[in-house]
């Protein structure tokens, strides 16, 4: 439909036409006043906010910063993925480039909001088919439904469809952890649901695995979490398979979802505590607890909210979330609730009766503790020995204190417990109590009241043993002592989930009497708030609470912890932007009442740039009054109030295709490996390409610090290997760059060595500037190794023409066939220079591999999508089941990933022996996925054939035997491993096809795709 500019009531032709433009921002003020390096990538990516609370814009602004930071390029075949720290995670696995699933549902929700689709395209291509599909559910993970969501803002359904089958494998991985019909307080149900354990449901010391016999991996049980998540990709597959027409998979998935809603409903929620809570399965560390609820909620129980999985009724629950006895606390709310009511009807009871009362917890009490053996017993768990306040809520008309004696654990002298008068028998309230500091032991403590002086009614008693347990250090060195428990700290990663929860409940849920937006924008505030350090925006692991003290902040490793979301919840949550699959934008803003404006400008959905404004009288931006959505720079909706509202949008426009660049400077694997030979002293072999430089500064940038294993800290410096770590940063801490302070050279290089020759026509320099004693070089040349000379390239383009400070200097030539790059600096006089990162960008290649003795092209059988498929020939045609790219790797070899699926091409069981079939496979980074183009005749090498330098050239495709790169000896035979593959059907010749470059095998042809 056409959509044409509205004029507003009041608004002047020439004010309409100013509307238009919907540009009201100023984007390069904004980022100057935040701060942020790099200006123009912001500019490129993210939408603008302007709020007239100046708390949560600077956090936006921020969050965005650390986003970014957190945006790490791996290798050529997976480019991006989005990691938790700024410094490689030893715990992530060998080939992961340090991703970890945990948090990856975050990433994926903020990330959608950037114009460039290449950066999450990279990462959910990294879990479901790259390096990081084998750790995928090495923790409880919600990618799926992500993915989905993700879908909903850029309305492009293309890779989502085209995921389908791993989404579903990645589903599947899942049923290792799933039981049927669970036990619960005994009886055993129909409900059949996903088990995990806190520390892999990413929440290590909590009170679920403290209660069992191993506080590290123990307390394996049904979770809210995990079985939301499953909850929520079972919806999304379904939805995704109704999309691609596959009707009996959509009703397989929409079966699962429905049952395991069920089962959280009914299991998995405490009808006494309302609440949903852990349900211990059969583990052998879960000794006595076998079946039972834990007994203290925790945040994680508002998960199922935050996956719209809940009915109505389930609602009171929020009840509890800004109790300050329950999860209230002034900078977020709290990881486990501080107390737990332990009813008094409940207790086993001796010689005293149980009443009614309205105003009684649970609506019960005991009284008539009026002889020498009443009393009423609690049974009360501590995680260690101690003394613990307990609180007792009673009633005393007596008209004078009466007294309880309390004996913890049949301990020899009791504790006498006084009540002060209260108004009336059987009435109680929240001011008649009394707290009292009861010593406990470790594991199970008997409470016995008995009858003292006087009389007294019991409703219930409050204690948590488990709040705040050994949670924080005694004194904050920086090095994350006591992480990580979440049995009371504030955690955004929980807070995230909380706040996701509440907008929906708000949003899409029945009114109800709980929490309000009032209650949303509070939180948020407060998240925003506790977003702070030194004054200045900042986020590391966890805090507490009360204070906003960071107390898990490991100094050059927690700073900038990306484990959470914020931009996604002021979008979709304060701001209310529902992405829609349909062609609408639903509005259902929670802004605080006295909001007069704000703005959201350029914010990519369905293809198209949106700027929303809100400006109640239309003085603050000058653009017309009231609400305003503009599209592509045309208002399309405009109303006086600030509600909900459903805006038709125009038809998605899908992203133009282009040819993929691909960094082949990145090494980040060899990074990572450096990194951890700090903890566990392991070897590697170095793999290029390799990072060199005349001069690097030898002194130490401080301590970095291992999280959750302290204290061991290292000293951090400076090293060329981290100028092409894939990460980009201009803190000095983390720290992540090459300087050469202390070089008393004139100038000074940094390069990087490919291990082999290849065609480079671009470089990227990103500078580190401290402004102080590090700053933006007076000038630079780049420079190629022409056989041993080094020169400098030819007709270099620079952009900027002056070298820029804390950002990309990039600089273009003509392709030259290079082994190695530098980059000579002259620093400004006095003064040192650095590079965060030094990338090689080139056009990604992709072929047809056609058998030159059958005329067939290389494809994999049946076009499957999954892991192990086989790979055979077909007759000749344009399907990406027939396309492949060469992908850079490791010491000159190359990986060969099929178009269709993602996959790469590998040997059978990594097998060397003669005959083993080829298939496709994961990227794991085994050695079996590298093959390596070996010379076959004609003097032709890889570098020129991709230039197309020649027009017929012969080379062999080998799978390497070694990680060493297979060499000629003098004479120019082939090493022996290798000569099987001389005959002609397994050699290799490029072509030139229809002025594209193509190659052709004596045995296959490679025939370059569009």
């Amino acid at each position: 439909m056409a959509l044409a500019a509205v004029l507003l009531p009041g608004l002047s032709q020439n004010e309409a036409k100013a509307a238009t433009g919907a540009s009201v921002l100023n984007e390069d003020a904004i980022l100057a006043a935040q701060g942020l390096a790099d200006p123009q990538w912001y500019k490129d990516n993210i939408p603008f906010l302007d709020t007239p609370d100046a708390n949560i814009n600077g956090v936006y602004y921020y969050r965005w910063g650390s986003y970014k930071r957190a945006l790490r390029y791996t290798t050529p075949g997976t480019g991006y993925i989005s990691t938790e720290y700024d410094q490689p995670v030893w715990y992530s696995g060998k080939a992961s480039y340090s991703g970890l699933p945990d948090a990856a549902g975050y990433h994926i929700l903020d990330g959608r909001w950037l114009r460039n689709p290449t950066y999450m395209d990279d990462y959910l291509n990294y879990w479901l088919r790259g390096s990081g599909e084998a750790s995928a559910r090495s923790y409880s993970e919600w990618i799926t439904s992500a993915a989905y969501q993700r879908y909903l803002a850029t309305g492009d359904a293309t890779h989502l469809k085209a995921d389908l089958p791993q989404l579903i494998a990645l589903y599947n991985k899942w049923n290792s952890n799933f039981t049927q019909n669970i036990t619960v307080n005994g009886t055993q149900t129909s409900d059949s649901l996903y088990w995990q354990t806190p520390d892999r449901d990413a929440t290590e010391f909590t009170e679920t695995s403290m209660r069992s016999t191993n506080w590290g991996s123990g307390g394996a049980g049904f979770r809210p979490t995990i079985n939301s998540y499953m909850y929520a990709a079972a919806q999304a597959i379904s939805k995704i398979a109704t999309m691609t027409g596959d009707g009996a998979t959509a009703s397989t998935f929409a079966a699962k979802a429905s049952a395991l809603k069920a089962g959280v409903q009914d299991a998995l929620w405490d009808p006494q505590r309302h609440f949903f809570m852990h349900v211990y399965n059969d583990n052998s560390t879960n000794s006595g607890l076998v079946g039972t609820r834990t007994t203290w909620r925790e945040a994680m129980g508002y998960a199922p909210w935050a996956f719209g999985l809940p009915d109505a009724q389930y609602s009171s629950a929020w009840q509890y979330v800004n109790d300050s006895q329950r999860f209230g606390a002034p900078f977020g709310p709290t990881t486990l609730e501080r107390v737990h009511d332990f009813e008094a009807e409940q207790a086993a009871i001796v010689h005293a009766n149980v009443h009614s009362s309205s105003s009684a917890s649970n609506g019960q009490y005991v009284g008539q503790i009026d002889y020498s053996d009443s009393s009423a017993t609690f049974t009360v768990n501590a995680p260690g020995a101690g003394t613990y306040p307990v609180t007792v809520y009673y009633a005393n008309a007596t008209g004078a204190t009466s007294t309880h004696y309390l004996t913890a654990n049949g301990a020899a002298t009791p504790i006498t417990v006084s009540y002060a008068p209260t108004s009336a028998w059987g009435s109680f309230s929240k001011a008649q109590a009394v707290t009292v500091q009861v010593p406990m032991k470790a594991g199970a403590n008997t409470l016995k009241f008995a009858k003292g002086t006087g009389f007294a009614e019991l409703d219930k008693i409050t204690a948590n043993p488990y709040f705040d347990y050994q949670a924080f250090p005694a004194t904050q060195n920086h090095d994350d002592t006591n992480c990580c428990h979440w049995d009371g700290p504030s955690w955004p990663y929980d807070t995230s989930a909380i706040l996701t929860g509440m907008a929906n409940l708000l949003q899409d849920y029945p009114a109800q009497n709980y929490v309000t937006k009032q209650s949303y924008d509070t939180m948020l505030s407060r998240f925003a708030t506790l977003q702070h350090k030194n004054g200045k925006p900042y986020v590391a692991e966890a805090a507490d609470g009360d204070t906003g003290d960071w107390v898990y902040d490991a100094s050059d490793f927690s700073e900038n912890y990306n484990h959470s979301s914020f931009n996604d919840l002021v979008l979709t949550g304060l701001l209310g932007i529902k992405p829609q699959a349909n062609d609408t934008l639903v509005l259902k803003p929670l802004v605080p009442d006295n909001w007069n404006y704000f703005a959201l400008q350029n914010l990519p959905y369905h293809g198209h740039t949106l700027t929303i404004l809100w400006d109640k009288d239309g003085t603050h931006y000058n653009q017309g009054s009231g609400l305003q959505v503009f599209q592509d720079g045309t208002r399309i909706y405009q109303s006086a109030g600030l509600g909900n509202a459903t805006i038709p949008v125009a038809a998605p426009v899908l992203p133009a295709t282009t040819t993929r660049l691909e960094n082949v400077a990145a090494n980040a694997w060899t990074a990572d490996q450096e990194w951890f030979k700090a903890w566990d002293n392991r070897t590697y072999t170095a793999t290029y390409p390799k990072a060199f430089a005349s001069y690097t500064s030898t002194t130490s940038n401080g301590n970095r610090c291992r999280s959750a294993n302290n204290p061991r800290c290292v000293q951090a410096y400076d090293s060329p290997l981290k100028a092409i770590d894939g990460y980009i940063g201009y803190d000095r801490m983390p720290d992540d760059r090459w300087t050469n302070m202390g070089s008393t050279n004139s100038t000074d290089y940094l390069g990087v060595d490919f291990g082999y020759t290849r065609p480079v026509n671009e470089l990227k320099i990103y500078t580190y500037d401290d402004g102080q004693n590090v700053r933006a070089p007076q000038s630079f040349d780049v420079q190629y190794l022409s056989g041993s000379t080094w020169t400098s390239v030819p007709s270099q383009t620079k952009a900027p023409a002056t070298p820029a400070a804390n950002g990309p200097n990039e600089v273009t030539f003509p392709a030259v066939n290079a082994s190695q790059l530098r980059v000579v600096f002259t620093p400004q006089a006095g003064k040192s220079v650095g590079v965060t990162e030094l990338e090689s960008w080139y056009p990604q290649k992709t072929v047809q591999i056609v058998n030159k003795n059958s005329g067939l092209n290389l494809s994999v059988k049946g076009a499957a999508t999954t892991a192990g498929a086989t790979v055979d020939q077909e007759t000749a045609d344009s399907s990406l089941n027939q396309q492949w790219q060469l992908e850079p790797a490791e010491n000159g070899y190359y990986k060969i990933m099929n178009r269709n699926s993602g996959l790469v091409l590998g040997i059978s069981g990594a097998s060397t022996t003669a005959g083993a079939t080829a298939l496709q496979w994961g990227d794991n980074l085994t050695p079996d996925h590298l093959w390596s183009v070996v010379d076959a005749g004609g003097g032709s090498v890889l570098g020129e054939a991709i230039g197309s330098r020649h027009p017929e050239e012969v080379v062999r495709l080998l799978l390497p035997q070694t990680w060493q790169r297979p060499r000629r000896s003098s004479d120019g035979a082939l090493p022996t491993s290798v000569k099987e593959a001389r005959e002609p059907p397994r050699s290799w010749r490029w072509r030139e096809s229809n002025s594209r470059p193509t190659v052709q095998n004596q045995g296959f042809s490679v025939c370059s795709s569009p």
